[in-house]
Parts: C-alpha cells; structure tokens; sequence
C-alpha cells in the first residue's frame, strides 16, 4: 500500500518500473490529488470520486495536456440512479466477486456503533489504512 501523505509519486514510479500508473483512483482530493497528477502515466487516467480531505482541488490544464491523462469524475450512486441496469449488474459482480473471496477490503479497525466517535474522529486524523466497521448491537 502506498501512503497517501506527502510525495508518493516516487514509490509509484519504483513500483511500476517508471512507467507511472494507467489509472489513479482519488477519493482524497486536496493535497493528495495534487501528488496524483504527477502519478499518471501518459494516456492515463486520474479517476476523482471524493475529497474526503476536505479541500476540493484545482487543477491547471497544462498538467493533463503536457502528460496526455483525463481526469474523470465518478459517482458510484449517481451512476447507478442514472444507469440502473448496470448499477445492478456492477452490484451482481462486487458481490460474487466478495463472495468468491477476491475482494479483501482492508479493515483498519472493527468498532461497536456506540464507539461511532472514535472511528470519526480516527478518520478525521488520516489515522487509518483501511475501513472503519461499526458493528450494530456489539
């Protein structure tokens, strides 16, 4: 996993052999999709889909004309409302994908829903490599 703090784009660069990544998935926004443009290989794509940072990012056009990526938007839920034949065809395939087991979410921690603050709070402070689980009832 690569840290979502600081220059990272040289750890992208040692694990693709130089060659940057075809596709950069940004649910950060801020300071971390400033870092991800210089991830993006030529012809690749920088997929926003939040900006759990707090700070919606700008971007110059010369960065995406002079390295040739496209930055695209995704709303998972609104694609679904807007398309929603494929919203449940997508949800089919998660789901068997979880089901087969090739998909392993990360988890950072597993809380009882009471401790909902504590989970927040550790979200608020980038204080997680993974998920939060609140458990109802625990």
């Amino acid at each position: 996993m690569i840290s979502a703090q600081g220059r990272f784009r040289e750890e992208v660069n040692a694990l693709t052999g130089g060659a940057l990544a075809d596709i950069v998935f940004d649910p950060v926004g801020g300071d971390v999709f400033d870092e991800s443009t210089r991830c993006v290989a030529f012809a690749g794509k920088l997929v926003v889909v939040g900006f759990t940072s707090g700070r919606i990012a700008d971007v110059s056009t010369n960065i995406p004309l002079i390295k040739g990526f496209t930055i695209v938007g995704l709303r998972a839920g609104e694609y679904a409302r807007r398309f929603p034949e494929r919203g449940r065809a997508i949800r089919a395939t998660i789901n068997a994908m979880a089901e087969a087991g090739a998909i392993t979410p990360a988890i950072d921690r597993t809380l009882p829903l009471s401790r909902w603050r504590e989970g927040f709070a550790a979200m608020a402070q980038r204080d997680l490599v993974g998920k939060v689980v609140l458990v109802p009832g625990a």
